[in-house]
């Protein structure tokens, strides 16, 4: 760490802000670490008093969501558009069945061994095109037994909304990593970021 860059866990990794001005360290460091808690409460599903748990749960009812998990599963829904469904934010159940159910840091350490993995089987999932979204009255609603993972998509846009942040607040070119989702903000270092 220098005086121009902060770490610190976040989503199971490690969170890395820089700025350009040293001034600004503390001030965007603070931005990030709100943008970490506001996505964290949304978005974990190893965390049971989370947006993303109740909406899981809600067995087909839908729920009304915040900003914050509003534009996380509106984000989700344009990865999987672009990508013809390879990014399908309704492949939470099958990461359940996987054994992906918490948090990395949660996890027994890993014993190796010679015994044969155990099987798996693979199922459809329902698809992101059933997910309903009401953007005006900040409504989600899931097919009965559909559980969301938004993974492969909220982590890049927690970068993307925490370097904004930090650069509004603080006026400093900022450059926020979160274990490899990066986003730039403002006007980078002399020489760019190294």
């Amino acid at each position: 760490m220098t005086d121009t860059s902060a770490t610190f866990p976040a989503f199971g990794g490690t969170a890395t802000v820089a700025v350009t001005d040293p001034l600004a360290l503390g001030c965007a460091e603070q931005a990030v670490r709100h943008t970490v808690d506001e996505f964290d409460l949304a978005c974990s599903r190893f965390r049971a008093d989370s947006e993303i748990s109740v909406l899981n749960a809600a067995g087909g009812v839908a729920v009304q969501v915040s900003a914050v998990m509003l534009g996380a599963v509106g984000a989700a829904l344009r990865a999987a558009a672009l990508t013809d469904g390879d990014v399908d934010p309704t492949i939470g159940g099958a990461l359940i069945a996987l054994g992906y159910d918490r948090d990395f840091d949660a996890l027994p350490p890993v014993v190796q061994t010679d015994e044969p993995a155990g099987r798996v089987s693979v199922t459809a999932t329902a698809g992101w095109r059933r997910v309903e979204v009401d953007p005006r009255r900040h409504m989600v609603r899931l097919p009965r037994g559909v559980r969301l993972d938004l993974g492969a998509t909220a982590k890049a846009l927690a970068a993307d909304t925490a370097a904004a942040r930090a650069y509004e607040a603080c006026g400093s070119g900022v450059l926020v990593g979160f274990s490899g989702d990066l986003a730039l903000a403002g006007a980078p270092p002399a020489g760019g970021w190294i």
